[in-house]
């Protein structure tokens, strides 16, 4: 006789999931923040990972996250996000919150998300991934 674990291994899939994007989203942070240009340090400090809607959510696009940032790394202050649950999937946004992040990172050219997020795609997401759902047992 065989036992249908069907909503255990969906519950394992959906973790398994959150802690993928989650890891994903942390690493291109990281990598984001290797790049940044740099002329006080508080671009690069403010980047991190977030829940999606993050400025939304939190009524504030970077309000307080600019004096935050210019004392201490915001990835350490806030750490992980929970991610966001949707119906495609788990869900965080990565960036910075500061008014200013897209003028430096867009409009002069200079490298942000988007090289982070190219230093991590492919193999490097794959290890992620592999590894979060090993964590659950699949």
């Amino acid at each position: 006789m065989r036992t249908w674990n069907g909503m255990e291994i969906q519950d394992k899939v959906n973790r398994a999931s959150g802690r993928a994007i989650v890891g994903i989203g942390v690493a291109v942070a990281i990598e984001t923040k290797l790049v940044t240009h740099v002329i006080s340090g508080t671009l690069r400090r403010s980047v991190h990972a977030a829940p999606e809607g993050y400025e939304v959510e939190f009524g504030r696009y970077g309000a307080g996250d600019e004096e935050m940032a210019q004392q201490g790394d915001l990835m350490m202050i806030y750490g992980p996000p929970s991610p966001t649950p949707t119906p495609f999937g788990p869900v965080i946004e990565v960036g910075s919150w500061l008014p200013y992040a897209c003028a430096e990172w867009v409009g002069r050219g200079h490298p942000g998300v988007t090289q982070g997020l190219e230093m991590v795609r492919g193999r490097r997401a794959d290890l992620i991934v592999a590894q979060a759902f090993r964590e659950e047992g699949l």
